[in-house]
């Protein structure tokens, strides 16, 4: 993979000041945390969901409306800002165990404070565009999330955190075939079923 080490972060990206601010260790960790978690594929792999004792939820953007608006991800930004976490704002991407992020210098990885307004300035990002979708990583593990920008979010939670108010969430893969378009919804039948 070639290093991108020209500058690559254009002025109006909204996450500028956030990228170059991880240490060794924290680029180490999440990149391992990436791999493992969601590698190539446009979701989190359930099986690895299960073994690490988290709740899948999903969040989606109804075919009847007109964008997603990610009610799970205020409600998780409402539950964990007491806590002394960061969040880790990366790109997704479609070849196996080669991560776009990398490729950039300083890599291509924002870390913001819990913050909902963060969401928006992702979706306006050049990490976004790379691929139409994002990781979020909260840096105590108590989420990962991954965001296909307008169609949905799905979220492995820490059970530590879960209560009434996530139930919604968890419901929702009992109507995807309902509610969403056939190909988003047979890619997310892929992140439900533990194969």
């Amino acid at each position: 993979m070639n290093m991108k080490t020209e500058p690559w972060i254009e002025d109006s990206d909204p996450l500028k000041p956030y990228y170059g601010k991880l240490s060794n260790q924290e680029y180490t960790d999440i990149s391992n945390i990436f791999t493992l978690w969601i590698n190539h594929n446009n979701y989190i792999n359930p099986s690895v969901i299960s073994k690490n004792k988290k709740l899948n939820l999903l969040d989606y953007s109804n075919k009847y409306k007109e964008k997603c608006n990610q009610d799970l991800y205020d409600l998780l930004c409402e539950s964990l800002k007491q806590t002394d976490g960061y969040l880790y704002w990366l790109p997704i991407n479609n070849t196996k165990n080669e991560n776009i992020f990398a490729a950039y210098s300083p890599a291509m990885i924002a870390k913001t404070p819990i913050e909902t307004k963060y969401l928006d300035y992702a979706s306006r990002s050049f990490l976004k565009m790379q691929n139409g979708g994002y990781a979020i990583i909260e840096s105590n593990l108590n989420f990962i999330a991954l965001v296909v920008d307008g169609y949905y979010m799905q979220v492995a939670l820490h059970s530590n955190f879960m209560n009434e108010q996530f139930q919604e969430y968890l419901d929702s893969w009992n109507e995807i075939e309902k509610k969403l378009d056939e190909t988003t919804a047979q890619c997310l039948s892929q992140a439900y079923f533990i194969q």
